[in-house]
């Protein structure tokens, strides 16, 4: 990755051509130029499949050879899932491959023709123009166990949507059929009361029975979860409910289809967690991380499936870029506007770094004495959730310095490198 711009525009000289590709689900579109911007060849659109890629290399080496190009630099937009295969295609056989910001585009395409047309070859030159003026980024494209760790990652967020959904659905229900539940059990979690539902479903129907005949026919093992007094408290409330009495053929059929998707979100959450962690708990990178006092190996997991391989960056500042940490300030003339975080990155990651840093600060004492410091500070005094993402930061220097060194993680060099004034020392 290359985080200088002046390095990006040394990359681009007389012997560049510069392809700039516009990436759609079918076909792509592509067009070349050089350092100056003048369009070699004519623009070629080739299919998304072998063939088409095929046809995309024969025509970059004729024009490398028609126009005296010793090295392709290849940009495109991160569109979708569409141009993962293609830029993959691209950098096994040793292309560059950038990609330019979407929103870029976007707001460029007017500059040459002072026109809003929106085409796929109007595109490919806009795109093209961007790789040209070094207004790109090298795709963080991941491999092998990164990759994998990244897909777990994707499925994870899927199924803890799919297990909030469906509590809340069982939620609903229970609001229409029996909302005194929590008289008796503070959760609806509890697998004795999910038993209990069940079997008899509505309250209309657990209130014809006996506190000894309920309680005889829970399983064993979640019985002390119900102690008999529960269960007669349980009955007590079923008797006087107000849950609804219609529909309650249908709604016997939803509320067994609503525990079954709990039940299996739940499980699948479980197994795609223990993946996760069977996957990172030989990594070196999981170990100096876990190393660090109040960090846990799924954290490790979240935060390395999110960045990737630490050592493919030059620079910490990417790691902070990545995360959506890096500063803004919006100030003009004598106003000074406050300063915030872009928000512009994996907001994943984002909440990785922010459950790290909240546990941190709990029980590891160089980041909690650095958040004291930073909340009581007489100058540039920070707010709670400001310090929390200056500590995220922080987190990511050091995660990056400990993974590209080797080296573990040593919590008085951290206090150590913090400038403290004099009069905050006296006062600690």
């Amino acid at each position: 990755m290359n985080y200088n711009k002046n390095e990006k525009l040394k990359q681009i000289t007389d012997e560049t051509l510069i392809v700039g590709i516009d990436v759609s689900k079918d076909f792509h579109v592509a067009r070349a130029q050089d350092f100056r911007g003048i369009e070699l060849g004519e623009a070629i659109t080739f299919d998304n499949d072998h063939m088409g890629i095929d046809s995309f290399f024969r025509w970059t080496n004729n024009l490398k050879t028609r126009f005296d190009k010793l090295t392709l630099i290849v940009g495109m937009e991160p569109t979708g899932p569409y141009w993962f295969n293609l830029a993959r295609t691209l950098k096994t056989a040793q292309l560059k491959v950038v990609t330019v910001n979407p929103f870029h585009v976007r707001k460029s395409k007017e500059l040459d023709d002072n026109s809003q047309t929106k085409t796929d070859h109007k595109d490919a030159k806009v795109i093209a123009q961007l790789v040209k003026d070094a207004r790109f980024s090298s795709p963080n494209i991941l491999e092998g166990i990164y990759e994998d760790l990244r897909n777990y990652k994707k499925v994870k967020e899927l199924i803890i949507k799919d297990l909030v959904a469906s509590k809340n659905q069982v939620h609903n229900w229970l609001v229409r059929f029996f909302p005194e539940y929590h008289k008796v059990f503070k959760n609806w979690e509890s697998q004795s009361f999910m038993h209990i539902l069940r079997t008899y479903v509505y309250p209309c129907v657990i209130a014809k029975y006996s506190p000894e005949e309920l309680y005889e026919e829970l399983p064993k093992k979640i019985r002390k979860g119900s102690g008999r007094n529960k269960i007669i408290r349980l009955i007590s409330v079923c008797k006087t409910s107000i849950g609804s009495l219609e529909g309650h053929k249908s709604a016997a059929f939803e509320l067994r289809n609503l525990l079954n998707k709990y039940e299996i979100a739940k499980q699948e959450l479980e197994m795609v967690s223990e993946e996760m962690k069977d996957l990172c708990i030989d990594m070196e990178e999981t170990k100096l991380i876990g190393e660090i006092k109040g960090l846990t190996i799924k954290t490790a997991c979240d935060i390395i499936s999110e960045l990737g391989d630490i050592r493919s960056y030059s620079h910490p500042d990417q790691l902070i870029k990545m995360a959506g940490l890096s500063l803004i300030e919006n100030s003009s003339g004598k106003k000074k506007g406050q300063t915030t975080i872009s928000k512009r990155g994996r907001s994943g990651l984002r909440k990785a770094l922010y459950l790290a840093v909240f546990s941190l600060i709990r029980h590891n004492q160089g980041f909690k004495e650095l958040h004291k410091y930073y909340t009581t500070r007489t100058q540039n005094q920070l707010k709670g959730k400001q310090s929390m993402m200056a500590l995220a930061r922080k987190l990511l220097r050091i995660i990056f310095a400990c993974v590209t060194k080797g080296e573990s993680y040593d919590e008085q060099k951290m206090l150590d490198d913090i400038h403290r004034p004099k009069e905050f020392l006296a006062t600690a």
